[in-house]
């Protein structure tokens, strides 16, 4: 008898079938024995994944999903990311998947939306994709459960310790040190060392460095730490302005990692990387000297000229 749960859509048609499982144009459907229940995933939202023949982990547009069990092949799962099918979907039928399969409607014109949550069953994980909106470009980095959660605007991380879970939007952390199981974070609102499963210090010096979060607008910054229910009522989904028969983009092709998605603190660089903020002595634009003290502020790391007001940005260097 099938553990698995198959309502099919329109146009949708079965590539591969199994007791646990059942592989189509349009998603995957998988029976999860860590949870008891049926989880499904739609292939648009699919970048990245690692199957092995008794787990998976499905890296999405927003959020991370494991699951264990019978898992497809790989290459059912080639062949079913290959056809590509799902990019002849409008927004109207991205989003009528999405809502069959039980998961966040993705779109690129969503400023944020809910995190997804199925395969998390620890309360750690289970706090962040529940209480915590996604933003727009957001993508988790890497995680390891019951620890952390690092993604390209900010750092959510469990201290052992004092048995405290901590959000450091990454636009506000101004030096840290990652070693062992002992991470250390100087940011502009106070001096913070935490304990137990952190991120590599060479993973957060690359999040870092990409600085996704200046591509977010000023007023949006504080969303990282605003629970969704604050959200929700401030500023309405845009997902209800969408129309149906709007355009969707090229999205981008999923890739299957022979890496591991899961970071240990184990594998930490033996290495600890400081940096500091440093500024201009001179205006590139006039010429004028500059200094931290008359320097005018214009966004978390952008700095304008007292003299002319040219606008520069935060240097970020070794130390």
């Amino acid at each position: 008898m099938s553990l698995v749960t198959y309502i099919p859509v329109e146009n949708e048609r079965v590539l591969a079938q199994h007791q646990e499982y059942i592989v189509t144009n349009y998603r995957l459907i998988q029976f999860c024995r860590g949870s008891k229940t049926c989880v499904t995933l739609p292939l648009h939202i699919i970048k990245e994944y690692k199957l092995t023949p008794n787990s998976a982990m499905f890296k999405v547009t927003n959020g991370i999903v494991n699951l264990v069990g019978a898992m497809p092949k790989k290459e059912e799962m080639r062949a079913a990311l290959g056809l590509r099918e799902f990019e002849r979907l409008n927004v109207g039928g991205q989003r009528k998947i999405c809502e069959v399969s039980g998961v966040p409607f993705v779109h690129p014109d969503h400023p944020y939306n809910r995190w997804i949550s199925v395969g998390y069953h620890e309360p750690f994980s289970m706090h962040f994709y529940q209480t915590f909106a996604w933003l727009k470009g957001e993508e988790v980095f890497t995680y390891y459960p019951g620890g952390f959660i690092l993604t390209t605007y900010r750092l959510y991380q469990s201290d052992a310790k004092s048995r405290k879970l901590f959000i450091f939007p990454l636009h506000m952390v101004e030096t840290f040190e990652s070693r062992g199981d002992k991470i250390k974070i100087k940011a502009t609102n106070g001096k913070f060392e935490l304990r137990g499963r952190v991120p590599r210090q060479d993973h957060m010096v690359r999040v870092w460095q990409t600085r996704a979060w200046s591509n977010t607008p000023a007023e949006k910054l504080d969303w990282l730490i605003r629970p969704f229910s604050y959200i929700v009522p401030h500023h309405p989904l845009s997902q209800y302005e969408t129309s149906d028969s709007a355009s969707v983009r090229p999205t981008y092709t999923a890739t299957e990692t022979t890496q591991e998605m899961e970071a240990s603190s184990a594998s930490a660089a033996a290495n600890t990387v400081f940096v500091r903020p440093v500024i201009k002595d001179n205006c590139t634009n006039c010429n004028a000297p500059m200094s931290w003290e008359k320097i005018n502020w214009t966004g978390p790391d952008q700095y304008a000229c007292p003299s002319c007001g040219a606008t520069h940005r935060v240097d970020y260097v070794r130390m």
